[in-house]
């Protein structure tokens, strides 16, 4: 059986393919997959502790049987959030359409975040960010993150935005509204949903800077760039 395997971010990088496909026998496990990657991207060892596996946009234990025509992809971690969008947003056309849909319900402010592009890191000059997202499984989990925010007590309207494409140092990354009955709830919601973000949503970012290429993987973990 065929079984596509897609690659991101920094295994892009150490396979020198954004996919392949790959002949299986019947009953492979996906747990027979992973051990076949690693046997042939042995620098793929690197991030086998933290390595994100989606079977068709899901989190599968790797003693799932694969069938013909899945699609596996691959990933070290994440570091992505309603959903992923390319241009940046109209932030006061947001808060008034926000504030008009929650202040009849009860609501009295606003927790906003908004994550933008660094113009340094450590001592070098930052560039360009950028940023490529898994999709449509990306957009996905930013709505159930979104959806999940909406839930908690207390809270009235949440939103999150994550922006992919080329950035510059001041561009707008990633954007979280909560609106809530109390500022507590707001801002506790807010963080979770922002933490959930950076560790749940298939988003990556490469960043180019005045002494080269990084990776940026989990929580700010730098990786050099390299090919092959």
């Amino acid at each position: 059986m065929k079984i596509r395997v897609k690659y991101f971010s920094a295994l892009r990088d150490i396979t020198g393919k954004t996919s392949e496909d790959l002949e299986m026998p019947d009953g492979s496990t996906l747990g027979d997959l992973i051990n076949w990657f690693f046997k042939q991207y042995p620098k793929a060892q690197a991030f086998k502790e933290e390595l994100l596996v989606l079977v068709n946009g899901k989190s599968l234990d790797w003693s799932y049987v694969l069938n013909g025509g899945d699609e596996v992809a691959i990933m070290p971690p994440v570091s992505g959030g309603g959903g992923v969008i390319n241009t940046q947003l109209d932030l006061n056309k947001e808060l008034a359409d926000i504030i008009h849909k929650t202040a009849p319900q009860g609501a009295g402010g606003v927790v906003i975040f908004v994550g933008y592009v660094k113009g340094r890191v450590d001592q070098a000059t930052v560039e360009t960010l950028e940023y490529e997202a898994y999709e449509p499984h990306a957009t996905s989990k930013l709505l159930e993150i979104e959806e999940w925010a909406r839930r908690q007590e207390g809270v009235l309207d949440a939103r999150i935005y994550h922006m992919v494409g080329s950035l510059k140092p001041g561009d707008h990354t990633v954007y979280v509204f909560v609106s809530a009955i109390t500022r507590e709830i707001a801002f506790r919601v807010a963080r979770d949903a922002l933490e959930r973000v950076k560790h749940e949503v298939p988003i990556f970012k490469l960043e180019k800077r005045s002494d080269g290429e990084f990776w940026v993987l989990g929580d700010g973990k730098r990786v050099p760039r390299s090919r092959g």
